[in-house]
């Protein structure tokens, strides 16, 4: 069960390198606030070796306490990096001047490479796509069938999606080992050619279902796990969007179904409730 949820949901990163697609990916905030801090390790890094070599040595500064030698430095250290360069600071001999070329060459990389994130991050396609927080297994011509929701939060229109559906259960065999085998999940509707509201996607609970015959107890006794991959294009920038989500035992809801969720604007257009698309009511 492990492995699956590895899949689905991103572990905590740990303190070794991130990988550049977490940077690209990680919220805005900690983008920011990592960016932040490593220019402010960066320019404390040099400021402690202007220190070291001699803060004599920094022309236009006067030698004070250690905190009044170490701002000096700083400031000095972060125009530098910056290559702003007020001009009333200036390195004096060839250690210091060795020093502040380093520095600013330093400082032109990890510009560039930020600046190549900032790209990456607003250039990303992205697929708007609200899922329902529960699985229902819901009536469904004269039987019952697997349901789940999702909508379209873009104003933008997703060309050509297409819904897989794979289930992954622990099961016995001849030996009386646990393996955990994976199953596709055929859908009553699996790919459309315009989304832009919402869409319920129907897998029947029929002879051909690997879940045919299971019921709420077996399906807890196989520790079952849905997985949704949901692909399409992006109809403003015709790039191709994906979205994945799971549901696991607990989140699969027996004998329920839907409610509505469509309504209509100030302006008589049809529009989606995002924030009540898992809204459901038990049936009997």
């Amino acid at each position: 069960m492990e492995m699956v949820h590895l899949m689905y949901k991103e572990k905590p990163s740990d303190f070794g390198i991130i990988p550049t697609t977490k940077l690209i990916i990680m919220p805005w905030a900690y983008f920011f606030l990592l960016v932040f801090c490593c220019f402010t390790l960066l320019n404390a890094i040099f400021a402690t070796v202007y220190c070291l070599i001699g803060i004599e040595h920094l022309g236009g500064v006067q030698p004070g306490s250690l905190f009044q030698n170490f701002a000096n430095a700083y400031f000095f250290s972060s125009q530098t990096l910056t290559t702003v360069g007020y001009g009333h600071i200036s390195p004096q001999g060839l250690l210091t001047s060795i020093v502040a070329s380093i520095e600013s060459f330093a400082g032109l990389l990890a510009f560039a490479l930020v600046s190549g994130l900032l790209y990456g991050r607003f250039s990303r396609p992205r697929a708007k796509i609200v899922f329902s927080e529960h699985m229902l297994v819901a009536p469904f011509n004269q039987g019952q069938a697997l349901m789940f929701r999702m909508g379209n939060a873009s104003k933008s229109e997703l060309i050509e999606t297409e819904v897989q559906l794979l289930i992954a259960i622990n099961q016995r065999d001849e030996t009386g080992n646990v393996l955990r085998n994976y199953y596709p999940l055929g859908l009553q509707i699996n790919k459309i050619s315009f989304f832009s509201l919402s869409w319920t996607l129907v897998h029947p609970l029929d002879e051909k279902s690997p879940l045919h015959g299971f019921s709420e107890t077996d399906m807890l006794e196989a520790n079952a796990e849905v997985m949704v991959l949901v692909k399409g294009t992006e109809e403003t920038n015709q790039q191709q969007v994906h979205a994945r989500r799971s549901y696991t035992t607990e989140e699969i809801i027996w004998n329920a179904r839907f409610g509505p969720i469509i309504s209509r604007n100030r302006k008589g257009q049809p529009q989606v409730l995002t924030r009540q698309i898992g809204i459901y009511e038990p049936v009997e």
